[in-house]
């Protein structure tokens, strides 16, 4: 009994002390391996998307349609702003330059006349006359010019009742009474500002637009489609006396 005892000790003592003799290896800077785990990471992202994540100009893919990020309604205004501006200049790339220095500015009261690529019932072409209030679009109003059979004809000969020739106009600041019963009672004079045959053109209302009378159009003014557009178009006149009218329907 005694024996078994003693071996039990002897045992014991020598487990003891071979686990005081072993080593434990603990991190010996902690920092280091936390640098290191992140800096395996950003490799393995990189291994995956193939390409640096870069800062975005939201205007930008605002303009080019990749992203929808909301833009505070300031940017936004100023953006329409320049969507005006940009098209406004657009459509100045063919117009003319002339002796009276004359032209598109910025914060400048004028109309233009332009193709829609429209026609009536009766196949007269459609035109928009545009209203501009310090250099900004305020309104649109449909109208003529001419007849449907005489589009083609020489805009600068008197008596061919084409449409009105390219070209700068000066506008009246007042209507008259029109010499014929088409040109109605309201009248307003343009006078172009270059050499032309025509003469006695202005703005007025069609009163037979899509009226299968012989009628329908003008003999060369330019007509809006009713009474209230033609009312419409003579109160900003009166309010903005815009300098001129630049024709490019042709």
């Amino acid at each position: 009994m005694f024996f078994r005892y003693m071996v039990m000790s002897l045992t014991c003592l020598a487990i003891a002390s071979s686990n005081g003799n072993t080593e434990v290896e603990v991190p010996t800077n902690i920092n280091s391996l936390q640098s290191s785990e992140k800096t395996n990471l950003a490799d393995k992202l990189a291994s995956v998307t193939g390409e640096k994540i870069n800062s975005y100009n939201p205007v930008k893919s605002f303009m080019s349609g990749e992203n929808n990020y909301p833009l505070p309604e300031s940017s936004i205004s100023d953006l329409s702003k320049n969507i005006a501006i940009q098209e406004l200049n657009k459509d100045n790339q063919k117009s003319r330059k002339i002796s009276t220095g004359l032209g598109y500015q910025r914060n400048s009261n004028y109309m233009t006349l332009t193709p829609t690529g429209q026609v009536n019932l009766l196949g007269n072409p459609l035109y928009e006359l545009k209203l501009f209030a310090n250099g900004q679009l305020i309104g649109g109003y449909i109208s003529v010019s001419g007849r449907a059979n005489t589009q083609t004809r020489d805009r600068n000969r008197s008596g061919t009742e084409a449409p009105l020739p390219n070209g700068i106009y000066k506008v009246a600041t007042a209507t008259t009474r029109g010499s014929i019963a088409e040109a109605g009672d309201r009248f307003l004079p343009i006078q172009p500002l270059f050499s032309t045959g025509r003469s006695s053109l202005g703005i007025h209302y069609d009163p037979s637009f899509e009226k299968n009378n012989g009628e329908d159009g003008t003999s060369g003014c330019v007509a809006l489609t009713n009474r209230q557009d033609l009312s419409q178009v003579l109160e900003y006149v009166y309010a903005y006396r815009p300098e001129f009218l630049d024709v490019m329907i042709q």
